[in-house]
Order: structure tokens, then C-alpha cells, then sequence
């Protein structure tokens, strides 16, 4: 029943959030320059939400989510908690450190501060909620990370070939760095990512399989 609460709610927010978004174009400088919003990871985490909890509010409805449980928590373990925790943790951080590589001024007369926090913040509430609240099975070892690292890596091959393509990087914060730095960076994002990925694998055992428990110690 909290599994139906929740994903009903979801799929009626994200239908919100896509009617919002209609209502108020907020079309920037950098989305008419190559490849549009699609070159952004976070526009990639919003879409991937959008379709995963509209998925699966039409299967809870439908009483067919169980016999797609095994693809649900693949992605929920694999993609929308870590993406979710990595797009706002390196948003924010950047945009303390220097907005400009993230977000200039300018965007703030562009972005809704509802829509900017809905990108980068709620999207990490909302997956930290689901993982309390609905039970996944984590993948196998091999496979999840095989699949995390093949989802970064094919991230990472877009953001290549808009700038091979179009002659712009995605971030400017890349476009500052060497190719040595580039690679280093680029590693050390699909390092951080894989980490997020096993935090999230813990944290969800944690929360519905904990190590101490009151029935344990009976």
C-alpha cells in the first residue's frame, strides 16, 4: 500500500513538473547553442525520473509492477539514486565554488528557483525516500557495475561528440582544462559515481535489512 501512495504521488508531481515546465519555457543562451538541454547531465536525470516514476505509476496501477520489479530496482540502483545524489552534489559544490561553471548569473532570470531546486535537490529527496520506503533488490555485483560504468561512459561519449560536433562543451569548467585534465576529471566523475552507486546499495540494505534490529536481539 505505501509502494501505491508513493508511486501515485510521484507520477501526479512529475506531471506537474512537466506541465510547469510547459507553462514557462525558460529557454536559455546555452540550450540553443548544439545539442540543446540533451547535452546536460542534469537535464538527462530529469527526463530519466520524469519516465521512471511515470513508469511505474502506471504498473502499480495496473497490478503489473511485480512482474516488473527485477527492471525496476536494476534502475533505481543503478541510475536514478546515484545520478540523482551525483547530479546535486556536483551542481551545488560547483556552484559554491564558482557559479559560473555551472550556472551564471544570468540563468537566474531564465530558471524558476522552483524548477532549478526541483533539478538539483528534490530529485535527491525523492530517491532517498523511495529507498526508505520501498523495499529494491540490489543487482548483481558484475552486472550493476557494468551497466553504471557503460551508462557514464555513454554520458561521456555525447558530451565528446557535442564538442566534436557543435564545437561546445557542455560545462564550461571543460573547456578550462587541458586533455590530461579532462581525462582526469572524466575518471574521477565515473570513480565518484560507482561510489554513490555502492552508498546507495548499503543505504538501502540498511534501512530495510539493519544489522541490529529489536527482533534480532530477542
Amino acid at each position: 500500500m505505501r509502494e501505491k501512495w508513493f508511486y501515485n504521488s510521484m507520477f501526479l508531481y512529475h506531471v506537474f513538473v512537466v506541465w510547469y515546465r510547459f507553462q514557462f519555457p525558460m529557454v536559455s543562451d546555452e540550450d540553443r547553442t548544439f545539442a540543446g538541454r540533451w547535452k546536460f547531465l542534469t537535464h538527462w536525470n530529469a527526463m530519466l525520473q520524469i519516465a521512471y516514476y511515470t513508469c511505474c505509476g502506471l504498473l502499480v496501477n495496473s497490478n503489473l509492477l511485480d512482474k516488473w520489479e527485477p527492471v525496476r530496482d536494476q534502475a533505481f540502483h543503478i541510475v536514478i539514486l546515484p545520478l540523482s545524489v551525483f547530479v546535486s552534489l556536483m551542481f551545488w559544490g560547483l556552484y559554491i565554488y564558482d557559479r559560473d561553471l555551472v550556472f551564471p548569473a544570468h540563468l537566474d532570470k531564465v530558471v524558476t528557483p522552483f524548477f532549478n531546486h526541483q533539478k538539483h535537490s528534490a530529485v535527491v529527496l525523492w530517491t532517498f525516500l523511495e529507498a526508505a520506503i520501498v523495499h529494491h533488490n540490489k543487482p548483481g555485483h558484475l552486472e550493476g557495475h557494468f551497466i553504471a560504468g557503460l551508462f557514464c561512459a555513454t554520458y561521456l561519449a555525447v558530451v565528446l561528440w557535442v564538442h566534436a560536433a557543435g564545437g561546445v562543451w557542455a560545462y564550461p569548467v571543460l573547456g578550462l582544462m587541458s586533455w590530461a585534465g579532462k581525462a582526469l576529471f572524466s575518471g574521477v566523475s565515473i570513480l565518484v559515481y560507482l561510489a554513490f552507486y555502492r552508498v546507495g546499495l548499503v543505504f538501502s540494505e540498511l534501512l530495510h535489512d539493519p544489522p541490529f534490529s529489536i527482533s534480532k536481539l530477542d
